[in-house]
């Protein structure tokens, strides 16, 4: 998530590699966020989509869940 925290705009960079978009080429279905050819389907991806959606809950555990 560096490229959201740095500059607010994550919607033109690939979410895993921070590769500038000259548009949006895939979307991860999961966190559906942009991410670019060479990380589609990746082992990097998947690492990433699991540090974004962890991240969500920023330590805090509900039973409600």
């Amino acid at each position: 998530m560096s490229n959201i925290k740095q500059n607010g705009d994550f919607s033109t960079k690939c979410f895993v590699c921070d590769k500038k978009l000259e548009q949006k080429e895939f979307k991860n279905e999961i966190t559906n966020l942009p991410v670019c050819a060479q990380c589609k389907g990746t082992e990097q991806e998947k690492a990433k989509e699991k540090e974004v959606l962890d991240s969500l809950a920023d330590g805090f555990v509900c039973g409600c869940i």
